[in-house]
């Protein structure tokens, strides 16, 4: 599985790092953290930039498509097992990546655990649920094969991406929860509890998505 990782690495280890290299030189660090260095202002500003990870999943599956990656890697003599495995170990690292350079990033900010925990926590959370987001888009490929589902995954990335706007307009806003309240709860166990939940549904897809690919080359 390791020469597989290897392989397929290039993309999703690409686009995390170029995240890194470039959004986070372009936060202005007084706007974003603004009067109170305790705010969540610039988690709630990385976090959402963790959807772009799934552009290195739409490229890789599109240049597998291009080139008929899928049946070379038949003819091999290579489970579709370790195929699913490795796509899905790959991704699980590229969001590694980000959600570890996002962490560092805060300490930067300030150490202190009021501040460093929660932010830390929000960004692990988002992470987690991009991972389920994958996986769910990952089953949709190996069922229909890109060239029928690889729009889905633009539409989501866009869908996704733009998300924490509408949200803290049209839910947060009007219920008046405050980015302290937010803060709060990511000071609790509740937090822990969705990122372990989220990565056992991870690890559950990716069982299901290695039977979808069984399935359609059967």
């Amino acid at each position: 599985m390791l020469r597989l990782m290897k392989k397929f690495s290039f993309w999703y280890i690409l686009y995390p790092v170029l995240l890194l290299v470039f959004g986070l030189p372009m936060f202005n660090h007084d706007r974003l953290t603004g009067p109170d260095p305790l705010s969540l202002s610039f988690a709630i500003y990385l976090a959402p930039m963790i959807w772009l990870v799934l552009g290195a999943m739409w490229s890789h599956e599109q240049m597998e498509s291009k080139a008929n990656g899928y049946a070379f890697l038949r003819i091999l003599p290579i489970e579709p097992a370790l195929i699913v495995k490795a796509k899905f170990a790959m991704l699980f690292v590229a969001v590694a990546i980000y959600v570890a350079g996002c962490c560092i990033a805060f300490a930067f900010v300030s150490t202190n655990p009021e501040y460093l925990i929660p932010s830390s926590a929000y960004v692990i959370v988002y992470g987690a649920i991009c991972l389920v987001v994958a996986a769910l888009l990952y089953l949709g490929i190996f069922r229909h094969g890109f060239s029928r589902f690889g729009k889905y995954i633009l539409i989501a990335w866009v869908v996704l991406l733009t998300s924490p706007i509408p949200i803290r307009i049209l839910i947060l806003k009007p219920r008046g929860i405050s980015d302290s309240e937010i803060m709060q709860f990511f000071r609790g166990p509740y937090w822990i509890i969705g990122t372990t939940a989220c990565l056992m549904g991870y690890y559950l897809l990716m069982k299901l998505a290695v039977k979808k690919l069984y399935e359609r080359h059967a």
